[in-house]
């Protein structure tokens, strides 16, 4: 472990022998100061740095000193990512990281002796965040409030940063190698705290396909006999294991609730259960990363898998989400997963999921069969008219009743007390289709607690600019249910239609992904004579 330590001239003599001890233990240890004895130096001009190396990730664990502690307590905790504490007994050393990850520990030179803070070192080091869903619900909470205090662009509050505050998260719906190398995806992490990213297959087209940013490694991959497949698979592992690297911070700053990128397993596999396993165990040994998500597709075939894959102890993304129904039976396959991995007496605590949502593709079609209603003569065309662009946000409102309900039953609560998360509601295809609605049409009404919204750089930079945020989501619930009610008085089937959306949700990404596979085809063609796949 790479410990980082620090002193003013109070803390000094203590500093040295612990840096001492640490360094005889085996630890890492980077000294930030003082590095000499000057009675006249200032802890703030030491401890500051320590906490800058804590937040970015630099060094593990910080240990600062000073006369009685206090005031290097005082001066690391208003660093953001720092949870630091002044600490006097050894309970509190171990216990602070275990429920609230403390990552700093603040010690006084002049009333602390060795041994006990060599003890209360020690157990700080050893001990490990258990990540119990109160203890994750309470620090997102206290990351909420630090992002909400922190001035960005003078006095301007960022909308994007507010919804922290509100308890939503907001992830990004793209990722391509140009963005990471560029900084780009830093700076949204940075200045707008991204907390996430997602991909698909039709994202790595665009990326891929789109760009030139990807020709040296086609190239490179070809040349030394990939075929196609092998260098979709190369590409998008290395992409997403540089985002998963770029996002760790945030990860470990929020006890693994955010900070994580998705790799989607082949849409060709979508109806195939076993080998939908063996891919997703295939990407995740592949990325090697705590903070991906392996995407599976919430087909009926689907389930199963991602029953398994939660038993397996790998995070998953379940994606192309339409109904409440299948909703319904995507929570009991993670629920079914947990108490499979728990009857082995396997950790439930570092097993992440989320539940991905789809919304404005449901409003796509639905308003299309409403536009039809509407455009005759029955009863049902003035009622046709008025529901027009409602289904998506009524379904996402009934959807999160569900959560809260699921997560709130003794059958989940036997699950938290072995220390195991809530599988989070995501929302997703988020951009507004239709150029009548609002920009921010799926981002204003669905703000909830322990909910992610992913979102296209578009919507990103809309919200960024007019989004009004506040907590709407649990609003309108009994006219939610109306809503979807009254679909059937104007001849529409829920149900088919959703079963439609998860049809063509399939096949679009499998039509994505063989688009792509013959782009990497015919550049494999170009570099090597004769060398397309057969």
């Amino acid at each position: 472990m790479r410990v980082g330590i620090a002193a003013d001239h109070a803390g000094y003599g203590l500093k040295s022998d612990l840096l001492r001890s640490l360094a005889h233990a085996g630890y890492e240890v980077v000294d930030f100061g003082a590095f000499d004895l000057s009675p006249d130096d200032d802890y703030p001009d030491y401890v500051v740095p320590l906490g800058r190396a804590v937040s970015k990730g630099e060094v593990e664990r910080g240990v600062a000193v000073c006369g009685s502690g206090v005031g290097a307590c005082v001066a690391a905790n208003k660093l953001p990512g720092v949870r630091a504490a002044l600490i006097h007994d050894v309970f509190s050393a171990h216990q602070g990281v275990e429920d609230d990850n403390m990552n700093l520990i603040c010690l006084g030179g002049r009333v602390t002796g060795l041994a006990l803070a060599w003890d209360l070192t020690q157990a700080f080091l050893k001990a490990r965040f258990v990540g119990n869903e109160r203890h994750t619900r309470r620090l997102a909470k206290v990351a909420a409030l630090e992002v909400s205090m922190t001035p960005r662009d003078g006095n301007a509050r960022n909308p994007l940063l507010r919804l922290q505050a509100l308890g939503q998260s907001v992830w990004l719906d793209f990722l391509s190698r140009g963005m990471i190398s560029s900084g780009e995806i830093k700076k949204l992490i940075d200045d707008d705290g991204l907390r996430g990213i997602t991909s698909n297959p039709s994202i790595f087209e665009k990326a891929i396909g789109g760009s030139h940013d990807y020709d040296d490694a086609i190239r490179a991959l070809a040349l030394s006999g990939k075929s196609a497949d092998e260098m979709y698979r190369a590409l998008t592992v290395e992409d997403v294991q540089r985002a998963t690297d770029l996002f760790r911070p945030v990860f470990d700053q929020t006890g693994g609730r955010d900070g994580f990128v998705s790799l989607e397993v082949s849409p060709r596999l979508a109806h195939e259960t076993e080998t939908t396993v063996a891919e997703a165990r295939e990407l995740w040994a592949a990325v090697g990363r705590p903070n991906a998500l392996i995407k599976v597709p919430a087909t009926a075939e689907g389930l199963p898998a991602i029953r398994q894959l939660i038993a397996d102890g790998i995070n998953v993304n379940v994606t192309l989400l339409f109904s409440i129904d299948r909703y319904r039976q995507v929570l009991d396959a993670f629920l079914a997963g947990l108490e499979a991995r728990a009857q082995k007496g396997q950790p439930l605590g570092s097993v992440a999921s989320v539940a991905s949502f789809f919304l404005s593709r449901i409003d796509v079609l639905v308003d299309s069969l409403l536009d039809r209603a509407a455009a005759g003569t029955g009863s049902g065309a003035e009622l046709a008219g008025q529901l027009r662009g409602a289904a998506a946000v009524a379904s996402a409102r009934l959807a999160y009743q569900v959560y809260k309900e699921a997560f709130s039953t003794d059958r989940f609560s036997r699950l938290a007390a072995k220390g195991a998360r809530r599988q989070r509601l995501l929302w997703a295809s988020t951009s507004a289709k239709d150029p009548s609605y609002s920009d921010v049409k799926y981002v204003e009404p669905l703000i909830g607690a322990n909910t992610v919204n992913t979102m296209p750089l578009e919507t990103i930079n809309a919200y960024r600019l007019h989004g009004d945020p506040a907590p709407r989501l649990e609003e309108s619930v009994d006219e939610s249910r109306n809503v979807l009610g009254r679909l059937a008085e104007v001849g529409l089937d829920l149900a088919a239609i959703t079963r439609q959306l998860e049809d063509e949700g399939v096949r679009k990404f499998a039509d994505s992904f063989d688009r792509l596979m013959a782009t990497l085809q015919h550049a494999r063609g170009a570099v090597i004579p004769g060398g397309m796949d057969r």
